[in-house]
């Protein structure tokens, strides 16, 4: 641990103090430090070099000429700046026109009006320096150390901060910069989410069908309960979509939905991720962060595939739910939760609590009421009606004119079992859409799209009547069939990226922009470029 240097040490030792706090400061990375970090380690270095009694940096606005506090003031305790106009005779304002350290050893003798060296000199300090923070010749802000007993040599004081000043001119705008940076993307991540959601609950007028008339009314009924709900069905049958709609037509729907995807959450971060964590709970817990049940405060918590968590977390889940009350990770004060719990999965709930995988005292919490959502393929009457919103959807997004589908098209889709459901849909009908552009829609092409390949009429066997039989040729050729030892339907894996490529084909290999593939396929950037390493798509990227 450093010790405390003494005035005969910052005489004959400021190049060693300088080196120490340089090659500190050179360790950070920017972007895992906040503002609060940064303050917190200048605090702690400056206390060893210089003993102060109080230290505080300002940011400076010099368009509206004010000053703002950069972090909290450490030490005594005085009158701060908050999107303020500065006086024109504060100890900050002779620093900022000046562009030279501003250095008094009598505070009490000093005439400065409020914000200056009186509100200094009311708190019990007698000695002040004020250094102004520059980059390209421009003041961003201003460095103050303040003293109860004035130091005995300011000039050495002074030669070590005028040569850590331009390094901290430049550490506090990369700070500043990464968090502009952190909060443009959390408001268009918030953006997203907000358009996605809404997209959803368009969407989930999907549901007012007569196939879906048994559990639509189920779900008008308790939407208003404050009751928890347990939505079973299979990938992509809209289980998301309904826990936004019983949020949106619940007395609940002005406060928050939050979703929380189960199968990303690691045993190691659940605690802090569903609970939230205070500065300093744990190294690196720079500041306090909002868990996600707090978030849901008064709002509705969605769980995505409950089943996937470990039974560890399903425990401190129920313990949640029991007491209604949780804790933030370094925090004993327990915080009381109110919110609404939805959950969704799609397994079995009896396989998984005869499993273990799911616990019986968790399950009953969660299951007061079950809604099941039907796979597409037992919805056929559906799809036309489906596929034409979808149409309208992207064709609106993409702003381009709206497909016809013909009577063949149609039937084709409609003779399709959708392994993927509703999920499927939408990307197909996406892909129908892009081809317009090129040429007609036929049925061959959906055919190609859907990967349905119908073995040889000379080789078939009679179909056993069943309805997962494959469909109907209509008169058209059989496919041949594929080679020994493959499956003859490809994973919906490869059917992404199949679409993927194909996209990025007709946008010339243009990821962003209005014309790119991500606005094509409907998705953020980010999400793309997730998707393209995921599936192992080598692109180099063009914006233009």
């Amino acid at each position: 641990m450093n010790e405390p240097l003494v005035d005969g040490d910052l005489q004959t030792r400021p190049a060693a103090a300088l080196y120490r706090i340089l090659s500190r400061l050179a360790e950070i990375v920017p972007d895992s430090m906040d503002r609060s970090g940064l303050f917190s380690f200048l605090s702690y270095e400056f206390r060893i070099l210089f003993n102060y009694d109080r230290f505080s940096i300002y940011l400076y606005d010099a368009e509206r000429e004010f000053l703002n506090q950069f972090s909290d003031a450490d030490g005594t305790v005085v009158e701060v700046f908050s999107n303020t106009r500065i006086a024109h005779n504060t100890v900050a304002w002779q620093a900022i026109q000046t562009r030279k350290p501003v250095v008094i050893t009598d505070l009490a003798s000093m005439p400065l009006g409020s914000g200056g060296g009186s509100s200094l000199a009311r708190a019990g300090l007698n000695a002040t320096v004020a250094l102004p923070l520059l980059l390209n010749q421009d003041v961003i802000g201003t460095l103050h150390l303040s003293f109860v007993r004035q130091p005995e040599d300011f000039a050495s004081m002074l030669r070590v901060l005028n040569t850590l000043a331009p390094v901290l001119s430049l550490v506090l705008f990369v700070v500043l910069t990464e968090e502009r940076r952190a909060r443009k993307e959390a408001q268009k991540a918030a953006q997203t989410d907000l358009e996605q959601g809404a997209a959803e609950v368009a969407e989930s007028s999907l549901f007012d069908t007569p196939d879906m008339a048994s559990v639509m009314s189920l779900a008008r009924r308790v939407s208003k309960l404050h009751m928890p709900v347990m939505i079973l069905g299979e990938t992509g049958t809209g289980k998301t979509m309904m826990a936004r709609w019983l949020h949106q037509h619940s007395p609940r729907h002005e406060a928050n939905f939050v979703k929380v995807n189960c199968p990303s959450l690691a045993s190691t971060l659940f605690e802090s991720e569903m609970f939230g964590y205070v500065k300093g709970a744990f190294t690196g817990a720079l500041g306090k962060r909002t868990g996600r049940i707090e978030m849901a405060q008064h709002g509705t918590l969605f769980l995505d595939e409950i089943g996937d968590l470990s039974p560890d977390m399903q425990s401190k889940l129920l313990q949640v739910l029991e007491e209604n009350t949780f804790e933030r990770v370094g925090e004993s004060s327990p915080i009381r939760v109110d919110i609404r719990l939805i959950s969704a999965t799609n397994v079995d709930p009896k396989e998984a609590l005869k499993d273990n995988r799911l616990r019986h005292d968790l399950f009953y919490r969660l299951a007061s009421v079950i809604l099941r959502l039907p796979p597409l393929r037992r919805r056929r009457k559906d799809i036309p009606l489906m596929a034409n919103y979808f149409i309208s959807r992207f064709a609106r997004q993409w702003e381009i004119r709206p497909l016809r589908l013909s009577r063949g098209v149609m039937q084709e889709l409609c003779a399709h079992d959708w392994p993927g459901n509703i999920r499927e849909l939408r990307n197909i009908v996406s892909r129908l859409l892009l081809q317009s552009l090129e040429g007609a829609v036929t049925e061959q092409f959906v055919r190609d799209a859907l990967h349905e390949w119908v073995a040889p009429a000379a080789d078939a066997q009679p179909a056993p009547a069943t309805e997962n039989r494959q469909p109907e040729s209509h008169g058209r050729h059989p496919a041949p069939p594929p080679p020994p030892g493959h499956s003859p339907v490809i994973t919906l894996e490869e059917n992404e990226r199949a679409h993927i490529l194909n996209v990025l084909r007709l946008t010339g290999g243009r990821i962003a922009g209005p014309r790119g593939a991500a606005r094509l396929l409907g998705i953020p950037r980010s999400t793309l470029q997730h998707k393209l390493r995921k599936l192992d798509i080598a692109v180099k990227e063009r914006d233009d």
